[in-house]
């Protein structure tokens, strides 16, 4: 696991409520602890109730439509993320986490589209990739395995390297329908034109949701996503701070 992973582990939003709860219990006797429980106890019901998560993810996953009639694919990219590698390791058998329709979506393209190149792009969750991809019949001759990217901006010149494309070809990116603006950022970073294509959507029709856990999670995946194309537009990796669906 990379240092970001734990940083964004303590600086997540509903991280940020469990510590200010910690706070609140060490400092009890004293004013600021109370008012740290009060805080606690204010945030938790405003961002657990209200559809904050929601609203915020919705325009990530509305950003590119699913595109329709395709034809004539070259070549078909998943990004990683939906593997729970210590899990697989602990049954050898492939698990997969909320993030599965990443997966279960390049498989269904990969069947409609027999004739693409398919790439899976995923450092250390390869290996549980590979036994799920290859155990549902993909032939191991039509797939690459990137085994070296860490994050999403690495795996955008790794892949480009591996599938060497050509003008004019035709290649999907498949990946969750809100990570897909920073995904596609990185790849346009890394002058590739790909085709979007969005999965594993969270937002529905109303943003409204008395699940308090759910609501925490999606606040959560909103706020890493907004947070993580404002860092990697900081640090230069992108050229794009939120991407248009096409370039004009």
């Amino acid at each position: 696991m990379t240092a970001n992973y734990f940083i964004w582990l303590i600086v997540s939003p509903s991280q940020l409520i469990l510590i200010a709860a910690l706070l609140s219990a060490v400092f009890w006797r004293r004013p600021v602890g109370r008012k740290l429980a009060g805080l606690t106890v204010a945030l938790l019901l405003f961002f657990g109730l209200a559809p904050i998560g929601s609203l915020l993810i919705k325009p990530l996953e509305t950003r590119f439509e699913i595109p329709g009639g395709l034809s004539g694919v070259d070549g078909i990219i998943v990004l990683s993320g939906s593997e729970q590698v210590v899990l697989s390791e602990l049954y050898s058998q492939p698990q997969i986490n909320a993030a599965g329709d990443r997966l279960t979506t390049f498989l269904a393209l990969a069947v409609a589209h027999p004739e693409a190149r398919l790439v899976y792009t995923g450092g250390s969750q390869t290996r549980a990739a590979r036994a799920l991809i290859l155990g549902a019949g993909v032939e191991p001759s039509r797939i690459v395995f990137d085994e070296e990217a860490r994050n999403t901006c690495e795996s955008a010149p790794a892949v480009r390297k591996i599938a060497a494309p050509i003008a004019g070809e035709r290649w999907l990116l498949v990946t969750s329908a809100s990570h897909l603006p920073r995904a596609v950022a990185c790849f346009r970073a890394a002058d590739w034109d790909v085709i979007p294509y969005p999965t594993d959507f969270r937002s529905g029709s109303t943003p409204w949701s008395y699940d308090l856990v759910a609501n925490l999670g999606k606040l959560d995946l909103a706020a890493h996503e907004w947070l993580g194309l404002v860092y990697y537009r900081l640090r230069g990796y992108t050229d794009d701070l939120f991407p248009a669906p096409s370039r004009l």
